[in-house]
């Protein structure tokens, strides 16, 4: 029997590694396992251990970062993230496989190069290659975690990302264009650490706070990048502000999950009770108008099925 088909709680492996998830969990949460501490807890091989992860996450036993237990709680729903990787462009054969493995974590997560490169199959050296390649095409963006204690730098933890559709924003017009003045004051005003600035330095962050918006930013995103952290304490606000502007790109790439397809609607037929998917709002027989597998018309009696 193949691996993927077998209960976890039938696998001795995978009974050990989510213990050792659980007793990180209790022990310190804020620092999560590599995979190769997961193995040497355990007794793998690192691409041992990643089998089985993927076997618990597949289950519903983890998270979609592959560390968190869940203890019995679902998995988290994917939304298509796989099916859109699938279905997207790539520069290349390899990058699509890479794509299409971050997909399997989720529409955004958290993973190393290393686990990644075990993952898709290839070399760590491969992955290196290719990441440039997805973050240029603007399917594929990355942020450091960095790892920091009383002000000093620890290193890092794998890096976060995030699916991106590879298509822009576009510029506002009409009456969205008229309202950005009094977005960007709203956005300004909600900065928590932009303080004890005159009104000339809260006037021009506006008025950068707008050429952003009108380029396509939404609201979310931009507060998002500018307000972080609500401790921050900047020595120059208007200087910092400023930097932060500078860092983001022209133009607002969409994530992907904003413009994936929903998956569609599911109900069963009210006769067979074959699985059926419809964009439909009410009962349906999984011919439409007649059940395919005994070919009867709809009865108003039967009992309806609503789409969830």
């Amino acid at each position: 029997m193949a691996h993927r088909e077998i209960n976890p709680d039938d696998c001795a492996n995978c009974r050990t590694v989510f213990g050792a998830l659980v007793d990180r969990q209790k022990v310190d949460p804020d620092t999560p396992l590599t995979t190769e501490e997961i193995g040497r807890i355990v007794g793998l091989k690192k691409r041992a251990a990643q089998v089985h992860l993927a076997h618990l996450f597949a289950c519903g036993r983890i998270d979609a970062d592959r560390r968190t237990p869940l203890y019995g709680m679902s998995q988290p729903v994917l939304f298509g993230a796989q099916e859109w990787a699938a279905s997207v462009l790539a520069p290349d054969p390899t990058c699509a496989k890479c794509l299409v493995a971050l997909a399997g974590i989720g529409w955004e997560g958290q993973v190393s190069m290393e686990e990644l490169a075990g993952i898709v199959g290839v070399g760590l050296r491969t992955i290196e290659r290719h990441r440039p390649h997805l973050v240029r095409a603007d399917l594929l963006a990355f942020r450091a975690v960095p790892v920091r204690k009383n002000g000093k730098n620890l290193g890092r933890r794998p890096d976060r990302f995030r699916l991106m559709s590879g298509l822009t924003a576009p510029r506002l017009e009409g009456a969205a264009l008229a309202a950005v003045p009094a977005l960007a004051d709203a956005i300004v005003e909600r900065v928590r650490w932009f303080t004890n600035v005159t009104e000339v330095e809260r006037a021009l962050a506006a008025r950068s706070v707008a050429w952003c918006l009108r380029n396509g930013w939404p609201e979310d995103a931009l507060l998002s990048a500018l307000d972080a952290t609500e401790n921050r304490q900047a020595y120059n606000p208007s200087g910092y502000l400023a930097k932060l502007l500078r860092k983001l790109p022209t133009e607002y790439v969409i994530p992907a999950q904003q413009v994936a397809a929903p998956a569609p609607r599911q109900t069963v037929c009210r006769i067979c009770r074959t699985a059926v998917k419809t964009s439909l709002s009410g009962h349906v027989l999984c011919g439409g108008a007649v059940c395919l597998e005994v070919g009867t018309a709809d009865q108003p009696s039967a009992p309806i099925f609503r789409i969830a």
